[in-house]
């Protein structure tokens, strides 16, 4: 699907002006704080940038460099959390994103992965899930009571990481629905990992037997709206399976919907026990990276004109009102904001570890200061992956909860 060949054009006509590298000026709010690329921010040199990476791909692709001697650990590194395509999108309209993901393609085809990635892609293909464990864990704790409605054309997709590690989540948004009357039902043995994590690191191959497997399955059960529990299902599902098909269902995060109860009056929530002020990190692929993806074929023509006209993925659509009003709506919880928010969220780092775990932990703990700076004593975040991020003991060391548990605690009414 990402073939370097495609994005010539980016590749051809970045001018090398470093919007990649820093928020737009219009959004900064200080020096402090500007840098948008976690691996800019950690090494600081040229090649550590959206622009070096579209750069190694033009030369990659030339034939004039080759992989190894640590090219791949490098390329791995990039979290692949898109801050660098937003703003580059902010002055020119170039995919800096999906010129990334074809090298990682063409790097998987070519070139020797780190072991964690390759080991990734051994675990779903083997059990379904990214971490290797027996598939029947994945549904085997879920209680027979959980109040599903089996004839729902409404699934609650669960995902690897809400399955396997943070089965409170899972719970929580359960109660949510059946609080707000949302009638729903699980996929139970039925579901498999959603096979992000294969487009993102570039097996593509294997992205595409999982992700079509899943819509399959989906579209052959007559499912009409999907919820997920989890905030990079909720990306992968929107900005990657329509490069694969059309998609039938409608795609909504666990928040939308209980925001939309809230309005409805069909939830409230009660003041919970908390010290202080709290901050809300966005999760990339529930933010910037949600934006539904519209697949586009045509031609470039001079000053990057598209014939025909293409949409593009700018990052200000991501859902970003619902989590904020859903914590707004608690009695008694201030909320406040980091200087880095929205489509210009600092990732967590999570997707490095595969590849650099030191970097990983090293840009978990840049974001928990930047948490710290707003004087909050808490971070909520909608991600079990920037969950576990911000959770790792070290450096800035802040607590980390994720929005649905802390919805479900504060259910005025709900069920002990």
């Amino acid at each position: 699907m990402e073939k370097l060949s495609n994005y010539k054009y980016t590749m051809d006509q970045c001018n090398h002006c470093g919007q990649c590298k820093w928020i737009h000026p219009s959004g900064m709010h200080g020096w402090d704080y500007s840098e948008i690329c976690p691996i800019f921010h950690e090494y600081g040199f040229d090649a550590c940038s959206g622009q070096g990476l579209i750069n190694i791909a033009k030369e990659i692709m030339n034939g004039t460099l080759q992989y190894g001697d640590g090219l791949e650990k490098m390329i791995y590194s990039c979290t692949a959390c898109g801050a660098c395509d937003i703003n580059c999108k902010s002055v020119r309209d170039m995919e800096v994103l999906d010129c990334i993901l074809a090298l990682r393609e063409d790097c998987a085809v070519n070139g020797t992965l780190p072991e964690a990635i390759t080991e990734r892609k051994k675990n779903i293909g083997e059990s379904h899930n990214i971490y290797g464990l027996p598939h029947s864990d994945r549904w085997n704790w879920i209680p027979k009571d959980c109040g599903e409605d089996p004839n729902s054309d409404t699934v609650l997709f669960l995902g690897c990481a809400v399955s396997y590690r943070q089965r409170e989540t899972a719970l929580a948004a359960m109660k949510l629905l059946r609080a707000g009357g949302v009638s729903f039902r699980l996929l139970r043995e039925e579901e498999w990992c959603c096979g992000g994590i294969l487009w993102r690191n570039g097996q593509t191959d294997a992205a595409e037997k999982v992700i079509r497997r899943n819509m399959d399955l989906l579209h052959g059960q007559g499912v009409r709206t999907l919820i997920t529990a989890c905030g990079e299902c909720f990306g992968f599902f929107r900005g990657a399976y329509p490069k694969f098909g059309a998609v039938s269902f409608r795609v909504r995060h666990i928040s939308e919907v209980a925001a939309e109860l809230l309005e409805k009056g069909k939830l409230a929530f009660h003041k919970l026990d908390i010290d202080g002020p709290v901050t809300y990190h966005d999760p990339c692929l529930l933010g910037r990276l949600s934006e539904e993806y519209v697949p586009w074929k045509g031609t470039i023509h001079s000053y990057g004109l598209h014939e025909p006209e293409k949409v593009w993925r700018r990052g200000e659509y991501g859902v970003y009102d619902a989590p904020r009003m859903l914590l707004r709506s608690i009695p008694g919880l201030e909320l406040r904001e980091m200087p880095r928010n929205c489509e210009n969220a600092f990732c967590c780092g999570a997707h490095a570890k595969d590849a650099d775990q030191e970097f990983a932990l090293k840009t978990a703990a840049e974001r928990r200061r930047e948490a710290k700076s707003t004087g909050a004593g808490c971070v909520i975040t909608a991600c079990p992956f920037c969950e576990e991020a911000l959770s790792e003991p070290g450096e800035n060391a802040l607590p980390c909860v994720e929005l649905t548990r802390l919805l479900a605690d504060a259910l005025e009414g709900g069920e002990e």
